[in-house]
């Protein structure tokens, strides 16, 4: 029995790819201004040297590294999450362990006590889905279910984050 590779994960690992790329992109920018700068600052009165570290500042944030920065973590956190769900769907042939180690990686007990029956719904359907994408037929309709339960299992852990933030 082959087991097929599905495309959530595979676009996963794009996004993850072009947030790296672009967090590259911006450093290596971010770099290149720095090195002009300090060539242009030689010799420079420091009342000159800070006006044109001004400029060279303001430029700098034009490449909103920090968004980058945090683009790239949630990127790297989704591709983790899909990757271990993935993982223990493919590899875990117990269905209430799989279901079980899914839950613990993605969610909190207390979030899991307030919403038992949504995350069970969800996590089932998922697991179920992909087993079937996965071990029997990788069809359209077999990746619109994956893709629909994973959708709400994200819908549920952005949820989760939210309230981490607001406690």
């Amino acid at each position: 029995m082959a087991i097929r590779r599905h495309h959530l994960i595979e676009e996963a690992k794009a996004e993850l790819d072009l947030a790296y790329e672009e967090v590259k992109r911006a450093e290596q920018a971010v770099m290149s201004l720095e090195f002009e700068y300090n060539e242009r600052m030689q010799g420079l009165s420091g009342e000159a040297q800070g006006e044109l570290n001004a400029e060279k500042d303001r430029k700098q944030q034009g490449y909103q590294l920090e968004a980058l920065y945090e683009m790239q973590n949630e990127s790297a956190q989704r591709f983790a999450l899909v990757s271990a769900a993935f993982a223990i769907v493919s590899s875990v042939p117990d269905e209430d362990m799989s279901l079980d180690l899914i839950k613990r990686i993605l969610f909190r007990r207390d979030f899991l006590r307030r919403n038992k029956m949504a995350v069970d719904r969800n996590i089932r359907e998922f697991h179920r889905g992909l087993r079937d994408y996965m071990r029997v037929e990788s069809s359209p309709e077999a990746d619109s279910k994956v893709r629909k339960a994973w959708a709400e299992i994200e819908l549920m852990t952005a949820a989760q984050a939210k309230e981490m933030l607001a406690a």
